[in-house]
């Protein structure tokens, strides 16, 4: 039996280390990775809070500059344009002064209140 002499290749433990390697970086990668799409829902809700939010605050602006001036909140909340797009929708009613619960392509869906605008300040949409 001849030897041969100059043959490159893997040896078996090089193989073992990189299936290792591998399987670290598997079991770290995967689960992030399922979590993506939950958190882009989240990111969704929160832009949508923000949009409410920027909404209220030029309403509120527009409002304040008129020759009226600031009235009361139930009149500065009927001018607000709640309607936030196809991908999000209101469960029930629309909202009320005081908050509701908005959703996000039917899969996730968060309670937001509202605080109540006054002549100082507009009012605000949180969690």
């Amino acid at each position: 039996m001849k030897l041969l002499t100059g043959e490159n290749g893997f040896t078996l433990v090089e193989i073992i280390a990189v299936m290792v390697i591998l399987s670290v970086l598997a079991a770290v990668a995967i689960p992030r990775y399922m979590s993506l799409d939950e958190s882009a829902r989240q990111r969704a809700i929160d832009a949508g809070i923000s949009e409410l939010n920027g909404r209220e605050t030029l309403t509120w602006s527009n409002i304040k500059i008129t020759l009226t001036g600031y009235v009361d909140d139930t009149t500065l909340f009927s001018s607000i344009d709640t309607t936030l797009g196809g991908d999000y929708d209101w469960v029930g009613d629309p909202p009320a002064a005081d908050g509701g619960t908005l959703r996000f392509r039917t899969s996730i869906s968060v309670t937001l209140t509202r605080s109540e605008s006054t002549n100082i300040h507009p009012g605000h949409w949180s969690r």
